[in-house]
């Protein structure tokens, strides 16, 4: 039993100082950990074209304003003598449904943005293409509106229950009722002042004589809008182009406040999208 335990004593002693040694052993030299390489093809080297795309709303506001040409805006406010006559909603339809094709056909041709976008000389100013063609559409719906609009708002089904539930229930009952049912307190009231707003303009009687001025002077818009998309542009003339599509802009957002009928199909608008003023039946 002796010599056996002693065997075993021998045994541990060894395999002991197998082990220090492996662990006090100098380590190995390696080469640093070499990451995957990794491709810059995310990284866009190449000199960017400046645009609308990356020019900023900050950078727009930086640049001079474009001149306005007076004599020019007064023109496009003059009322041609030579303009057909409007004698009832449907020739001013079909009057305003003529302008909103040469609207549609410029646009289709990429507005006048397009040819602020396109032409480097003017690429700068692009903020003013795209106010142009998004004001041009406002001014062309909003004839459009007005044709409908001279005895009254249209109202479509929609509208008309808006309209039956004021009258009977009344501002306060008619909120209630629609809280009750989850919608948000701001929507209600833009319904309620919608519907006092139709019932306010059952009151209207615009003459189509007016709106034959009104049709006119826009005549005169899109115009100059169909000859703006038209014009070849370059370092020499562009100073003229910045001018008459600056004064066009002015002339047409002055439009939707000084010119009654505009303004009110504008104010009408602005309550609801042009959708949802669309009369499906009278």
């Amino acid at each position: 039993m002796f010599k056996i335990r002693c065997l075993q004593i021998i045994l541990c002693v060894v395999l002991t100082g197998i082990f220090v040694s492996g662990c006090s052993a100098e380590p190995v030299d390696e080469a640093p950990l070499q990451m995957p390489f990794k491709e810059n093809t995310w990284v866009r080297k190449e000199t960017l074209t400046r645009s609308s795309a990356d020019i900023s709303e900050t950078s727009y506001e930086t640049l001079p304003a474009l001149p306005v040409d007076g004599s020019l805006a007064k023109k496009l406010k003059t009322i041609s003598t030579s303009s057909p006559e409007v004698k009832n909603e449907q020739d001013c339809l079909d009057q305003a449904s003529a302008l909103d094709k040469r609207r549609t056909d410029v646009q289709k041709r990429g507005g006048v943005w397009h040819i602020f976008e396109s032409v480097k000389e003017i690429r700068e100013y692009t903020n003013y293409g795209m106010q142009l063609d998004s004001q041009m559409n406002r001014l062309v719906h909003s004839l459009k509106h007005l044709c409908r609009a001279t005895k009254g708002m249209p109202l479509n089904g929609w509208g008309r229950e808006k309209v039956e539930q004021l009258q009977k229930l009344g501002k306060e009952k008619m909120r209630q009722k629609y809280l009750a049912l989850g919608d948000a307190k701001g929507d209600i009231d833009l319904w309620i002042k919608y519907a006092e707003l139709a019932i306010e303009s059952k009151k209207r009687n615009i003459p189509f004589s007016q709106v034959r001025e009104s049709i006119s002077r826009s005549e005169n818009m899109v115009t100059l809008y169909e000859q703006l998309s038209l014009r070849k542009v370059d370092e020499i003339n562009k100073q003229i182009y910045y001018s008459d599509a600056s004064t066009l802009l002015s002339a047409i957002n002055d439009s939707f406040k000084s010119d009654p009928n505009i303004a009110m199909a504008i104010e009408d608008e602005n309550l609801l999208s042009h959708t949802d003023l669309e009369a499906d039946s009278a």
